[in-house]
């Protein structure tokens, strides 16, 4: 079953990662300031202005007596507001006041909800982008360490959660406090000994809120840790869904998702049970302030003289302090859910990109250029690899002192045992990881100190398993250079033996190709990433055991394509089917990260060393029919190489 690894994070409430999340909010200061200001008015109404306008018409009833309804108009309402302001309004002018007030109060609420859901997708959006961008930036090694699941569950989920917490959230964070300061205030204002009673139990509650603090960051992290495990356990069984079937393993698979669900279920249980504790916690309190206010306005009247209005108002304040505590503390258990994925979405923003071009790279004229300028001259295709050595984790290298001459215009073929380090070869060049030690040069320059646009567009990179994007067969050929005209795409269709078949489609090169090219078929596909390389017209051509996956059938549409792709570039064809490397200008042994033969296929198969003890096993595997023509295919190379030889 997958293991539920707990990450070291802080271990209480973390304000500075939330101001790293609050940039977002401050990127929109109109809507923020828009959203706040309704936010100051509602708040106050509820808090403040209600309360002693409803205690004002008490008292006004208290002292009216039996007065005729005829004669309402010449009540008159006194109202303490906030700061000791005393007003009397007449009957009339108190309901215009109260009315507009409720009006304005309905307005704005309006508009603090629309500004808030405003907030929330302009703050998902552009963290969605800021973290799409920079997984783009990232190297390789990062997604050696973190898995595709991982990564969906920070880019999808928590930037979801972070968006909610930081509009609704932030929002009735503030409307919660902004209501106890208007309540505090006017309480002051009104009889400060009384208000003095009602916040009494607020050190309770400072002593109280840390304790539970810790522990709800604590309960929702492993909630949220538990839960990024069921998404990457998810995303792996989607992936491999067709391996999990073929295997017949889907009662296992069920069982495991079953414990994981379980686990993430048992998780988020202690974090409500927790949650369930503390509010209730502060909703007694806050019936006990209520009791002792009421007893000591009520019964001991000796305390301190007040009317029933200002009793009856008290009793509200102490409402208008504890719902807004309580709401806080539900608020604060969403913040720290969500701080779990904060942190998580901060550790991706914040990963380092361990490749990145130098702060003084130089054209060929040796003028420095900033990262994004791309004045360079052409790859040529002449590469040197200068005493390379190369590990993925410290202490384990699996690239030893490499020196290696690969010409220009040539074809070097590497092979070796699985783990030997060939595809290694190939992500050094690529500078999907860089030298632990050593250089290599490219054109007789280091290739640090060019950039590594300039680098990767003169390079072509066909994989073992082509991907295809869910676009239209032209977009996906001229998806490694968006500008390529329809004549330049047909003519690498062509070149590939690709035309034919595309025109056979309905809507022949508009056609979309779904679900990374489902309905094709591994030979196809691998042609349209031939036609995709060959589109792009690269300098230095890398073909990674671009046809170990493909049918001997289609095996020879391949080569015949392959052929006219590697026609005058450099060549780093890395291959398992030893059969298919047979013509190249040059070929490579590895066994462990070092060069242990080297030689073209004739004379590697006459020194009866490690290459032909692997071809010829590889040999006695095929069939009759296919080691003709695999016999076939050697002659014929030859006979080419013979005659360029003569004509040379």
């Amino acid at each position: 079953m997958a293991a539920f690894e707990e990450e070291a994070l802080p271990e209480k409430f973390n304000l500075g990662i939330w101001k790293n999340i609050f940039k977002y909010l401050f990127r929109h200061p109109v809507i923020l300031l828009l959203s706040l200001l309704s936010t100051l008015f509602v708040s106050f109404y509820d808090a403040s202005f209600v309360p002693v306008m409803n205690a004002g018409a008490i008292a006004a009833a208290q002292n009216a007596g039996t007065l005729h309804i005829t004669d309402i108009n010449a009540v008159t309402i006194p109202v303490t507001f906030i700061f000791g302001i005393e007003v009397e309004f007449h009957y009339l002018a108190y309901i215009i006041t109260l009315s507009i007030m409720i009006l304005l109060r309905a307005a704005l609420i309006v508009l603090s909800f629309y500004m808030t859901n405003l907030i929330c997708l302009h703050v998902v959006a552009e963290l969605r982008y800021d973290c799409f961008v920079k997984v783009q930036k990232l190297s390789f090694s990062y997604f050696d360490r973190n898995s595709s699941g991982w990564l969906i569950a920070r880019m999808q989920n928590d930037t979801s959660s972070i968006g909610d917490v930081l509009s609704w959230a932030f929002n009735g964070i503030l409307w919660s406090i902004f209501e106890v300061i208007f309540t505090v205030v006017t309480m002051f204002s009104v009889n400060w000994v009384y208000a003095l009673v009602v916040t009494a139990s607020l050190p309770i509650i400072m002593v109280i809120t840390p304790i539970f603090e810790k522990k709800l960051l604590k309960l929702h992290r492993s909630a949220r840790n538990a839960h990024s495990t069921y998404v990457g356990y998810l995303s792996e069984s989607i992936s491999g869904a067709k391996t999990i079937k073929s295997l017949s393993i889907e009662s296992a698979r069920e069982k495991e998702a079953g414990n994981i669900i379980e686990e993430v279920r048992t998780r988020r249980l202690r974090a409500i049970k927790v949650d369930a504790i503390y509010s209730p916690l502060l909703n007694l309190l806050s019936k006990l302030m209520i009791a002792l206010v009421v007893y000591l306005g009520a019964v001991r009247t000796s305390f301190i003289p007040i009317d029933a209005a200002t009793l009856v108002l008290f009793v509200t304040f102490v409402s208008s302090i504890y719902d807004p505590l309580i709401s806080v503390v539900e608020i604060f258990g969403e913040f720290v859910a969500a701080q779990a994925g904060a942190e998580k979405v901060i550790q991706l923003l914040n990963a380092e990109e361990e490749i990145v071009d130098r702060p003084d790279v130089i054209d060929k004229y040796g003028t420095v250029l900033s990262p994004k300028e791309d004045r360079y001259e052409d790859i040529r295709g002449d590469i040197v690899f200068k005493d390379v050595c190369f590990s993925y984790l410290p202490g384990q290298e699996i690239i030893h002192h490499l020196n290696l001459h690969i010409e220009q215009g040539k074809s070097l073929a590497i092979v070796g045992e699985t783990g030997s380090g060939k595809t290694t070869i190939a992500n050094l060049l690529c500078r999907f990881y860089e030298p632990t030690s050593g250089q290599i040069d490219i054109d007789g320059t280091e290739y640090r100190n060019r950039s590594l646009g300039w680098l990767r567009s003169h390079i072509g990179y066909v994989q073992q398993t082509p991907f295809l994007f869910n676009v239209s067969i032209k977009e996906n050929i001229a998806y490694g250079r968006k500008d390529a005209s329809m004549d330049e795409i047909i003519a690498a269709a062509k070149l590939v033996g690709m035309h034919e078949f595309i025109m056979k489609q309905k809507q022949g090169y508009d056609t979309l190709i779904k679900d990374e090219g489902g309905s094709l078929s591994q030979g196809q596909k691998q042609l349209i990433s031939f036609a995709r390389a060959l589109v792009r017209n690269p300098s230095i051509l890398i073909l990674d055991e671009a046809t170990s996956s493909i049918d001997t059938k289609t095996e020879g549409e391949v080569q015949a394509a392959l052929a006219k792709l590697l026609k005058g570039r450099t060549s780093i064809i890395i291959a398992h089917r030893l059969s298919t490397i047979s013509n190249a200008d040059r070929i490579l042994v590895l066994d462990k990260g070092v060069i242990i033969e080297d030689g073209n296929h004739k004379s590697l198969m006459e020194e009866k060393g490690a290459y032909y003890e692997l071809y010829m096993n590889q040999f006695k595997e095929l069939s009759l029919d296919a080691q003709i023509k695999t016999y076939d295919s050697q002659i014929e190379g030859e006979g080419i190489v013979l005659e360029k030889k003569k004509t040379a």
